[in-house]
Order: C-alpha cells, then sequence, then structure tokens
C-alpha cells in the first residue's frame, strides 16, 4: 500500500510540477474543497479505476446529477460507471446546477452498501420521482468517493449552498 500511494504522489507532484502536455489547467475551471490539484493531467477516467481499492484517486467524469437541497453529493459518470461523491468532513458543497458538466475529482473511493432507507433519501434529494424511490426496494451496492477537491468545467454556476 505505501508504495503504491508513492506512486500516486509521484505521479501527482509530477502533474503538479508542469509536466503536462496540453491538457487542462483548470484556468477555466472552478474549483471546490479542500485541496488543489496542478491539472487534468493525473486524472483517469471513472471507467478506468479500480472499484475495490481504497486508494487515492483523481477521476474525471461528466456529472450526472446533483443533490437539489444543498448540493451536498454528487453522481458523476464515465464510460458506462457511475460514482457518488460526497465531500469529506462535509466542509464544502457544489453548485446545485452543476449537472452535465466535465468534472475532475481528487479523494479517496470505495465499494459502499446504501441501505433502503439511505437510497430512497437520496432518491429524494436528486428529485426522483414518486415511482422512481418507492421502486427501490433493496440496498444499493455503488462506488463512493470521498472528494478532497473538486473541479467542474467553466464558469457561470450558482454559489454553493451556505446556510449563513
Amino acid at each position: 500500500m505505501m508504495k503504491s500511494l508513492g506512486v500516486m504522489l509521484i505521479v501527482l507532484a509530477g502533474a503538479i510540477a508542469g509536466c503536462s502536455s496540453g491538457r487542462s489547467d483548470f484556468a477555466s475551471w472552478s474549483h471546490y474543497g479542500l485541496e488543489s490539484v496542478g491539472s487534468d493531467e493525473s486524472a483517469v477516467g471513472l471507467a478506468n479505476v479500480d472499484f475495490t481499492s481504497n486508494e487515492p484517486i483523481v477521476v474525471s467524469g461528466v456529472i450526472e446529477e446533483v443533490c437539489t437541497v444543498k448540493g451536498c453529493w454528487m453522481n458523476i459518470r464515465d464510460g458506462g460507471k457511475t460514482a457518488r461523491v460526497r465531500f469529506k468532513d462535509y466542509a464544502f458543497f457544489v453548485p446545485r446546477n452543476a449537472a452535465g458538466r466535465r468534472v475532475v475529482v481528487a479523494g479517496r473511493g470505495e465499494m459502499t452498501l446504501l441501505d433502503v432507507a439511505w437510497a430512497k433519501h437520496l432518491a429524494e434529494e436528486a428529485g426522483k420521482s414518486r415511482a422512481e424511490i418507492d421502486a427501490i426496494t433493496e440496498p444499493v451496492e455503488m462506488f463512493e468517493i470521498q472528494a478532497t477537491a473538486v473541479y467542474i468545467e467553466g464558469k457561470g454556476l450558482d454559489a454553493p449552498y451556505s446556510d449563513e
């Protein structure tokens, strides 16, 4: 595990140091989170992630849906795979109007099992219909990322939710 963490840190350090080959440096992207990533050079498509690992990851995809209440989670998709992204220590949120945008997420991922009540709660927050919510009758296994940094392509997003 330490060896793979070391390799990940070397790859990330190389991207931050500017070893980019013309990919985005996030100048036109919106940043949310506790940390930074230098460019999307180190990101891999969500479709290429080992879902059984709890290693640090930097992934890219498209935002499929965002919590309509606070923006406290989002689902991203790439290559037929989906992941739910939540934000470390509930320390930040993303704009609720970010669906459809490209995204790069840094954090840790793991397989989780959502119980029926929580899966229904998330469906409600996503604005699903009553029929879609009622159709959830069994626990749902899904890949979940606890994000420390999120970059969303483009500007013009709403400000994230704040209780202030």
